[in-house]
């Protein structure tokens, strides 16, 4: 998307042969008489938004219908070569005109790192969410009230990188610092107030924090038969497990960042629990690696467990419960590829 002087590149993870058609039909700002153009990653409903469009029940924006003008499939980073994809929309102008903002919303880690050494030039900004939100049918989204961006620049961070990159020019970092207000600014101006600026440092923290949730109730969901994130912290050994992992991962990043605790409006391990249980009274809360697992398709395992697992191996800490999950859904993953590859020869013979 494109907002006035700051463009927004959606989404990161997108089939290729659905980019290449895409970009063919982008337009500058300037030129589109239809004002903005909304795309879609959809997941187990891709094919019903795409053909009927999809209804949302929003608490802030109201009941409507939308058709977006392109929906396309999740992609995993560590399958697809993301900043390549992303070439074409990231030019730096001949014309000595500021390059495009590139906005990765996601809660894995490290994410962000290769499209910092393929794109150098270009204000990079970083987003955590959480959004209180439900598929009560694959056209049909509710949107209650608790939202939460948390925005940041990313310019590089040493600790996390094999191989850091060199200090980005400080003409950049003064650049994404005001791309970051401006993008602030157009999500109050659209109703989303609850936008929180970070610095680069901070934003990591939060980083993590969200990947203590996402690293233990995603993984233990498909090991555990495919108990949703509702009636797996109501069991008593899951819930005690699911503690240790989270634990794991807040400890690792006190020591990655040299802090002795979270932010305290960050919630404690024990007050998130409590509100997935809370939530689960009312809905079923499915970790969205499950319903991966229930459609056969592959489980996005690199960036919420696998890179976790090596920056902090590589700062002397070890993810025990993390790294037990990792080694079995990865091999998991390899026999049911194996089994349908399989499947496949037979029907073809």
């Amino acid at each position: 998307m494109a907002f006035g002087g700051l463009e927004v590149k959606f989404p990161l993870d997108l089939v290729a042969e659905d980019l290449a058609d895409w970009l063919k039909q982008l337009v500058p700002l300037e030129d589109s008489t239809d004002g903005l153009k909304v795309s879609f990653v959809c997941r187990s409903n891709y094919e019903v938004v795409k053909t009927e469009g999809i209804e949302i029940k929003s608490s802030t924006f109201g009941k409507y219908r939308i058709r977006p003008d392109w929906v396309f499939k999740k992609v995993l980073p560590d399958r697809v070569d993301n900043p390549a994809l992303l070439l074409p929309l990231l030019k730096i102008p001949d014309n000595n005109q500021r390059p495009p903002t590139l906005v990765l919303i996601s809660n894995g880690i490290k994410f962000e790192d290769n499209h910092r050494g393929r794109h150098p030039k270009v204000p990079i900004l970083s987003a955590v969410t959480v959004v209180n939100a439900e598929q009560l049918e694959p056209s049909l989204v509710r949107q209650n009230h608790q939202t939460r961006i948390s925005l940041g620049p990313y310019l590089n961070f040493p600790s996390y990188l094999e191989n850091p990159h060199s200090l980005v020019d400080p003409q950049l970092e003064v650049h994404s610092q005001s791309q970051l207000k401006c993008l602030a600014k157009l999500l109050r101006d659209g109703k989303t107030n609850d936008p929180e600026i970070y610095g680069k440092r901070d934003l990591r923290i939060v980083h993590w924090h969200k990947l203590a949730i996402n690293a233990s109730m995603n993984p233990t969901s498909i090991l555990s038969g495919g108990l949703p994130s509702s009636n797996m912290v109501k069991e008593g050994g899951l819930r005690v497990y699911l503690e240790g992992c989270m634990t794991e991962v807040f400890e690792a990043a006190k020591i990655i960042f040299g802090i002795e605790s979270f932010p305290p409006h960050l919630a404690s391990i024990e007050r998130i629990l409590k509100s997935i249980e809370t939530a689960g009274q009312r809905l079923k809360i499915k970790p969205s690696m499950l319903v991966d697992g229930e459609l056969g398709r592959p489980l996005e395992i690199k960036a919420t467990m696998g890179l976790p697992i090596r920056i902090a191996t590589r700062a002397g800490i070890k993810l025990s419960g993390i790294q037990s999950m990792y080694a079995f859904l990865t091999h998991l993953q390899l026999t049911c590829f194996k089994n349908t590859e399989r499947t496949r020869a037979k029907v073809q013979r």
